[in-house]
């Protein structure tokens, strides 16, 4: 995962806000406040964890370069996170378990897409593309598949 310069530049900005005492390094403390600032709420553990990761030489505070690195792992990790629990929310919300157990009915998933939300795509046949086993019952890989396309 690679940051903008625009997001860099704001790290930067960020970095320099709160290293309060003009160490050229942050520790779990101004982290905290730097992550809190950007809309993000870390336990103490995920912080620890965030510094173990990219403090190179093991101070316990991270620099400039390690500090790029915390937040481009948590912005993988936030994509990440975010489309598979919205994926794994969908599934839910037309039948599935949020366990990805179960599956979604071929008319359930009709209708929801014609008549709840008035969409004309031809979802029949997408539902045929990825039904592999022709069950009519969509298990949450083939949804997962399914809504990506």
């Amino acid at each position: 995962m690679v940051l903008t310069q625009e997001e860099i530049d704001g790290c930067r900005e960020a970095f320099l806000a709160f290293d309060k005492d003009r160490s050229g390094t942050i520790d779990v403390w101004e982290l905290r406040q730097v992550l809190e600032a950007m809309g993000q709420k870390p336990t103490e553990e995920e912080l620890f964890q965030m510094i173990s990761e990219v403090d190179d030489n093991m101070s316990g505070s991270i620099d400039f370069g390690e500090f790029l690195k915390v937040i481009e792992n948590q912005k993988e990790r936030a994509e990440n996170f975010d489309d598979e629990n919205d994926m794994i929310d969908a599934f839910v919300a037309c039948g599935g378990k949020s366990d990805k157990d179960g599956h979604v009915k071929r008319e359930t998933l009709v209708r929801i897409i014609k008549q709840d939300f008035g969409l004309t795509i031809d979802i029949e046949e997408l539902i045929n593309k990825i039904d592999s086993d022709g069950s009519g019952e969509i298990e949450f890989d083939e949804f997962k598949i399914l809504l990506s396309s």
